[in-house]
């Protein structure tokens, strides 16, 4: 008497390349609050570099403070472009954050102080953020503390405040406290959970293109965290974006 045949098993697909570096920098930014995409919009620089002049044109003289236009997308297109970035696009697929928010570009300069842009324990808020010239620690790099974007993690309570506090409980300047810094050039897509605690010292003029991006809401808790989101962002002020 003949045995019944075994049901083919379907075989695991082999991952792509690409699908690989998309899977790990979906896991980076769940568990760690960052990724980078290196040289993913290096060629749409041309473009947006166009955008920027003609989104804040700069005076002759150097800026001594922040410089920011707003609605950055909204009233040029070209700021649109980060959408066809293949790995941008496999990235906020990934996570879910499809939606985009709101878009600026920065003239920043001097240090920008630790901060989290506001915290939420619902829905997912992300910012992708490239510079416009070659950033390191000593360049006004942006930094984070990994991970300090998950309640979970331990990094409520005394951890932040010492952060806040850190010449008067540390006795350490800003770029001094334990972090990693983000180096990137031109063209580097640096994304991140707008809930982690990061900073940027040491920084000269350094032009900065902005996105910010949320996961649409399903549950009502979701929905409220995105109404104070967009409140918080667009009408209190109290949020700063680096």
């Amino acid at each position: 008497m003949s045995q019944p045949q075994a049901e083919p098993q379907p075989q695991p697909q082999p991952k792509t390349e690409a699908g690989g570096r998309t899977e790990t920098q979906v896991r980076l930014l769940e568990h760690y609050g960052f990724c980078v995409l290196r040289g993913a919009a290096r060629t749409l620089m041309p473009d947006l570099e166009s955008a920027f002049e003609a989104l804040l044109p700069e005076a002759p003289d150097a800026p001594t403070e922040r410089l920011t236009r707003f609605h950055a997308a909204e009233r040029d297109e070209r700021m649109r472009s980060i959408l066809q970035v293949p790995e941008m696009a496999r990235l906020l697929t990934g996570t879910g954050a499809t939606s985009m928010v709101s878009s600026d570009v920065n003239v920043l300069v001097g240090d920008s102080y630790w901060h989290s842009d506001g915290f939420y324990d619902e829905g997912l808020y992300l910012r992708a953020v490239i510079y416009g010239e070659p950033v390191d620690g000593s360049s006004g790099a942006l930094r984070v503390m990994p991970a300090s974007h998950r309640s979970e993690t331990g990094w409520s309570g005394d951890p932040v405040r010492l952060l806040m506090q850190h010449e008067s409980d540390l006795g350490l300047r800003g770029d001094e406290v334990p972090a990693t810094v983000i180096a990137s050039e031109p063209g580097d897509i640096v994304v991140f959970n707008t809930n982690i605690l990061h900073s940027a010292w040491n920084g000269r003029r350094r032009r900065q293109w902005a996105w910010n991006f949320a996961r649409k809401p399903v549950t009502d808790s979701e929905r409220r965290a995105a109404s104070q989101y967009v409140l918080n962002r667009f009408v209190s002020g109290t949020v700063r974006f680096s």
